[in-house]
């Protein structure tokens, strides 16, 4: 369910958002057509088109966050013994989500998508459940209190134990002044001592900055920004080590193949 420039709504869906029957363009819906899904308007498919004009690399991005979610999910759960995740911004339900890939490791695993669209949680419910052990809720996370004090959240996931937390494509769409490092602060310290975060996030470039002027005239708001930036919002995470170090090299996802795309995993304190 990764998501990338807006492309798809892990949590920038807000803009544009993705109810039924929105004539404007949608995040979730954007990924989704990049990912050649079906749940998708002509006004994504459109904007979804002019934005690979500006820069080609979209494709190549998606993918790579794609690849990048899967192999952390895999690390998490088979490598760190982590039994519950909450994905946050988690964009349309798509080929390999986060339950499928981390129950491949643990069958046991519990998973908690969580997203502000409300087209995407009402998608999640309908596809998503596995025996009480996933669940959908609609959340913003510009508000961590909230989102962390949901009480369907707090019956599936439980806080007393470390929780594997994914923010993937996510941060982008919290603008500056909505002040990312204040938010990315509040969630981490609302989470269990031990537990892990990974983020990815789209790095600035020319290309990238031309497609972020796209979205917000249409209404989505993205931000590019540099590794230093997206060290200064996630500061307080503390370096998780092997394996989980693998996962980044020099601040990219290893994946062969330079994208402007940006990743990082860490241990919250304690």
């Amino acid at each position: 369910m990764g998501i990338v420039l807006g492309i798809g709504g892990r949590d920038g869906s807000r803009a544009g958002a993705g109810t039924f029957g929105d004539a404007g363009p949608s995040a979730a819906r954007v990924y989704d057509y990049y990912l050649g899904g079906k749940d998708n308007y002509a006004a994504d498919r459109d904007l979804a088109e002019r934005a690979a004009g500006r820069a080609p690399v979209i494709s190549r991005l998606v993918r790579a966050n794609r690849a990048f979610l899967r192999r952390v999910c895999l690390l998490l759960a088979a490598e760190e013994g982590i039994r519950q995740f909450v994905d946050i911004g988690c964009g349309l339900p798509s080929h390999d989500n986060v339950d499928d890939v981390v129950r491949r490791a643990a069958p046991s695993c519990r998973v908690a998508y969580v997203d502000n669209d409300p087209m995407v949680v009402s998608h999640a419910r309908a596809l998503l459940a596995a025996g009480g052990r996933c669940g959908a809720f609609e959340a913003d996370l510009r508000d961590p209190g909230a989102l962390l004090a949901l009480p369907g959240l707090r019956r599936l996931i439980d806080f007393r134990r470390p929780v594997g937390v994914l923010l993937f494509s996510v941060l982008h769409f919290v603008t500056d002044d909505e002040d990312p490092a204040g938010v990315f602060g509040e969630l981490l310290a609302g989470l269990p001592p031990g537990s892990r975060v990974a983020v990815s996030h789209a790095e600035r470039t020319p290309a990238l900055e031309a497609v972020a002027a796209l979205y917000r005239d249409a209404g989505i708001p993205f931000t590019p920004r540099s590794a230093a930036e997206l060290d200064g919002i996630t500061r307080g995470l503390r370096p998780a080590g092997p394996p989980l170090g693998l996962a980044v090299e020099g601040g990219r996802p290893a994946l062969g193949g330079s994208v402007p795309l940006l990743g990082r995993i860490g241990r919250t304190p304690g």
